[in-house]
């Protein structure tokens, strides 16, 4: 058989995930958040992160944790287009790229 070469092979898993997920990630509320003190990270660490779409899409994308609460993390995010989302998700949905300090 021979190959297909109508389509590229340019499709990359980012621009799967921005294709489904073009509307903006849903960020959880305050009172998800719970009413603990918001504590900012001077340098953000780099994670994995599951997001949630209006669109019941849910992807894992690279982020950097820039706030934390004892329940949840704000990750922070850069489209390939230059937009940057702030979004606030559940601690269980991120993974630590970097290893604790002692």
């Amino acid at each position: 058989m021979g190959k297909n070469r109508r389509y590229g092979t340019d499709v990359s898993a980012a621009a799967l995930n921005e294709f489904l997920t073009r509307p903006a990630p849903v960020s959880l509320t305050e009172d998800e958040r719970g009413p603990g003190p918001v504590t900012e990270l001077p340098a953000g660490a780099p994670v994995d992160v599951w997001l949630r779409f209006r669109l019941d899409a849910t992807v894992q994308e690279r982020a950097v944790v820039v706030a934390y609460t004892d329940r949840a993390r704000l990750v922070e995010l850069t489209r390939r287009d230059g937009t940057t989302y702030r979004v606030w998700v559940w601690a269980g949905a991120v993974t630590n790229l970097q290893p604790r300090r002692p």
